[in-house]
């Protein structure tokens, strides 16, 4: 197992830690830059300022010595004022802009010349201040910052582990009758009972979802049969993980007639949990696609319809005729199994497909109300990291 396969899970837990931590260093980088330019400038302009009193008291001393070409005066005063704090070197030059005496660096990008003139007014030459530039200052301040905001961010750290280690975990909330999720993205004891359960014999379903595959037969002839084996594979696994958090039982493939079947009474709660489930599978399919795209694997589309009636050759041609990407229920059978208080849905986009002798109203459904929206989307990210999906793929 590699390294990011081993944090991976402790990242996903601390996302919410992980973020802030991100927020704060960034803030913490924008104000300290800034105060670190305003610092800077602010000491090149003290170094100036300073230079510029030295050059002239250090003119009116050399004065004499410069006028009468005494060199061991010029080193000497040279010597002495190179020694001081925001001097790097000292240059003299004499009347006829020679020069006669240098003491430290020669060049410097801080520079300060003053004339050197007698008493009696009289130019003896020019005394240059060459500047102290190391960034010596900014460094001892940056290396500060640096430990102030790791500091914080540790202690930032150690607070909510703290917090974490005294407050005891959520207790995870007891479904009610009356709604199919479970309060965990994962299977629950109700649904994985559903699933082990043996059904009495002759038992039809109360609700059935289909899932169509779009443009299959295209698609087949596109790839290997062990390549197409392997594709139908993963989704079929997508499926089996669903039919284990909303208690279906599999009936055919992915690719053969797919459907989920649902028998718990009452009739309202299997088709609030087919509903569920199919909008969890067609989530996870479509935020999975972009991945698939990375990994040079076909992603798959499908289409999708629950239905309360038995026969499951006329809910496969309602499948089939819908929308791909969407999720359609006869719209008689909103209100008769009360899905119409739970999701979202627009009847303008409704659709009129023909099934053998009659003609079925079918209602795309949007999306859950936000409630259970919320948590359809939680069971989706969950989903798609088990498939290796990245976290940070947005949960549309």
């Amino acid at each position: 197992m590699s390294l990011w396969e081993q944090w991976r899970p402790w990242i996903r837990q601390q996302r919410s830690l992980l973020r802030e931590l991100i927020l704060m260093l960034l803030a913490m980088l924008v104000v300290g830059v800034y105060f670190l330019e305003h610092f800077s400038a602010r000491l090149e302009q003290e170094r100036e300022v300073q230079l510029q009193a030295l050059a002239e008291q250090t003119a009116r001393r050399a004065a004499e010595a410069l006028a009468s070409d005494d060199s061991i005066s010029i080193n000497l005063i040279g010597r002495e004022t190179v020694q001081l704090a925001p001097v790097a070197g000292v240059r003299f030059l004499d009347a006829a802009d020679i020069q006669v005496g240098l003491t430290g660096v020669p060049r410097s990008e801080l520079v300060v010349s003053v004339p050197v003139a007698l008493p009696d007014g009289e130019l003896a030459g020019t005394l240059t201040l060459l500047g102290d530039t190391s960034a010596l200052p900014r460094q001892r301040l940056e290396a500060g910052f640096v430990l102030a905001v790791l500091c914080l961010l540790l202690l930032r750290v150690a607070a909510a582990l703290i917090q974490q280690r005294l407050l005891p975990p959520p207790e995870p909330a007891e479904p009610t009758p009356t709604e199919a999720p479970a309060a965990s993205p994962l299977a629950t004891p109700a649904s994985t009972q559903a699933l082990t359960e043996p059904l009495p014999e002759g038992a039809e379903p109360l609700a059935q979802l289909r899932l169509s595959i779009v443009n299959f037969e295209h698609i087949r002839q596109r790839y290997t049969q062990a390549a197409m084996v392997e594709v139908l594979a993963d989704y079929q696994r997508i499926l089996d993980k669903v039919a284990g958090i909303y208690g279906g039982r599999v009936g055919q493939k992915v690719g053969d007639q797919a459907g989920l079947f649902f028998y718990q009474e009452p009739a309202s709660r299997c088709a609030f949990s087919a509903l569920c489930a199919g909008l969890l599978f067609l989530r996870v399919v479509r935020l999975l696609a972009p991945l698939r795209k990375q990994q040079g694997k076909p992603p798959l589309e499908f289409k999708a319809l629950v239905t309360t009636d038995g026969d499951q050759q006329e809910a496969w041609s309602l499948c089939v005729a819908g929308v791909p990407g969407r999720l359609n229920v006869p719209e008689a059978q909103l209100a008769a199994t009360e899905l119409d208080v739970k999701a979202l849905y627009q009847p303008e986009k409704a659709q009129v497909v023909t099934a053998g002798d009659h003609k079925v109203r079918l209602q795309p459904v949007e999306q859950l109300a936000h409630r259970y929206q919320n948590l359809l989307r939680t069971q989706a990210d969950t989903l798609l990291s088990e498939e290796g999906g990245d976290d940070g793929l947005p949960s549309r």
